[in-house]
């Protein structure tokens, strides 16, 4: 079965029992006189539309009678009627407690996961240590219930095993031990995760660096920072990431030097990250790209040109000039995507310019292409006919290529 968003589930879940409330059958229909022993019967009815009224009508009628029944019918066949039958035991409510945490054992994971996430809805502590218990289970729908309905409840007793939760193996069913915590502790949560950070078990470092880039809570960025320098990469790139989402601007440095990091995806959450800040970090980026290293520079580059604020035109043409080629080609798709039709001439002068070296000026008929404006036909025609480099022709060439419409032969010389 595909994890939904728990919070997407239960805010659906709780509005169709506000509908169950206030409206009457979900077909319109009544059980009128019928006895509840009547409409259990249907419950086992060959046609799934009445056994979806059956539920309805037992969740509306509040029976306690029927919760046995309605569990069984957590084994259905049709998945509405799971939900519904599912939807009524919520609407019984504590008269359910005792039967679904039997039912936590049923032999069936349909079963198991939809009681693990009713005894959240209905939120009674007797639920805590049955679904600390499945916490353990092979299923991992089974475990994200029981984390989800956990947080809930919001019992201080399931602490300590959601805080081992953490080391799941699945990253949703870590960040699901995540919000669980922070559901139980409160204000006092991004203490218990920064705790965590230095264990020893990865996985559950994970989940609370992810815990804590989701907490909003501003103490944690110093720890993160920290973080960053830790000889896992798969750590790092979650620390990066977690900076992104607190949005602080203490982590701009720390993570433009990470932009150089060894691991692509430590420069990518990096990059990301800092793309998150926004202009805040520009200042900080604009002198990374005049005096940082050529890695920096081209990382640099791509997040200006996501930022996309056009102070950074002028350092970005800058870095074109003085960089290696990684530098210029990020530079010219920062560029391209901040303001195509600013830096059209600019490119056209470097082309144009016999003191430039071959390679800018090559590097400048690409940029060219890559603006991808017509007006920029005459010099790169010009430069494919008079330029002395060959690799200058050609990068003119297929410049014209880009922007179409010309039929080109380049010659060797």
């Amino acid at each position: 079965m595909v994890i939904l968003n728990r919070s997407t589930i239960f805010a659906f879940t709780l509005t169709i029992l506000l509908m169950l409330a206030l409206a009457g059958l979900v077909t319109g229909q009544s059980p009128g006189s019928k006895s509840t022993e009547d409409i259990i019967q249907n419950l086992t009815h060959k046609d799934a539309k009445v056994r979806i009224d059956a539920a309805w009508a037992l969740g509306k009628r509040g029976d306690p009678s029927a919760v046995g029944p309605l569990i069984q019918a957590l084994d259905d066949g049709d998945s509405n009627v799971r939900e519904w039958a599912s939807l009524a035991l919520v609407k019984i409510g504590k008269p359910a407690v005792d039967p679904l945490i039997a039912a936590l054992k049923d032999k069936n994971d349909f079963v198991k996961w939809e009681s693990a996430m009713d005894l959240g809805l209905i939120n009674d502590t007797r639920g805590t240590q049955p679904l600390i218990s499945a916490l353990e289970s092979n299923n991992s729908t089974v475990r994200y219930w029981a984390m989800a309905s956990l947080g809930q409840i919001k019992d201080p007793r399931s602490l300590d095993p959601l805080v081992s939760a953490l080391g799941d193996g699945n990253r949703s069913l870590r960040d699901e031990a995540g919000w669980a915590i922070r559901s139980v502790a409160g204000a006092g949560s991004a203490d218990l995760l920064i705790r965590i950070l230095p264990d020893g078990n990865t996985s559950r470092r994970m989940g609370a660096i992810d815990a804590l880039g989701s907490s909003g809570d501003m103490k944690a960025v110093p720890p993160l920072i920290g973080v960053l320098e830790d000889t896992d990469a798969g750590v790092r790139a979650g620390a990066a990431e977690s900076l992104g989402r607190l949005r602080d601007n203490r982590a701009i440095t720390p993570l433009i030097k990470h932009l150089r990091d060894p691991e692509v995806d430590v420069r990518g959450k990096a990059g990301r990250a800092l793309v998150a800040i926004g202009k805040p970090g520009e200042e900080a980026l604009i002198s990374a790209l005049k005096d940082g290293d050529n890695t920096t520079r081209a990382g640099v580059a791509v997040v200006l040109g996501e930022i996309g604020d056009e102070r950074s035109t002028d350092p970005l043409l800058s870095a074109f000039q003085n960089g290696d080629r990684n530098v210029r080609h990020a530079a010219v798709i920062a560029l391209a995507r901040i303001n195509r039709s600013r830096v059209l001439q600019p490119f056209v002068q470097i082309l144009q310019d016999p003191s430039a070296g071959s390679d800018i000026r090559a590097d400048a008929a690409w940029a060219l292409g890559e603006i991808n404006d017509i007006k920029a036909r005459g010099p790169l025609l010009k430069a494919m006919a008079l330029d002395k480099d060959n690799n200058v022709r050609l990068s003119a060439a297929k410049a014209l290529k880009n922007i179409g419409g010309v039929s080109v032969h380049v010659y060797s010389i």
